[in-house]
């Protein structure tokens, strides 16, 4: 039936999971405190802690570039 079958292996490391756990927890925890006690509004709060880990994100993988 199909021609072409491709099995795909992600491998996933230790290092990958413990980056995903600093960033998005803990950071995404510490940017979320800070908003709360900024802004004093939960709305905000969990915006602000989504934007600042998304920040600290794009800020890692453009200085990784810059690097190079």
């Amino acid at each position: 039936m199909f021609q072409n079958q491709e099995f795909k292996v992600y491998i996933i490391t230790t290092g990958d999971i413990m980056r995903f756990f600093v960033i998005e927890i803990i950071i995404g925890t510490m940017t979320y405190s800070l908003a709360m006690k900024l802004f004093h509004n939960v709305i905000l709060a969990s915006a602000g802690g989504w934007v600042g880990t998304e920040t600290i994100k794009r800020l890692n993988a453009a200085v990784k570039i810059l690097v190079k």
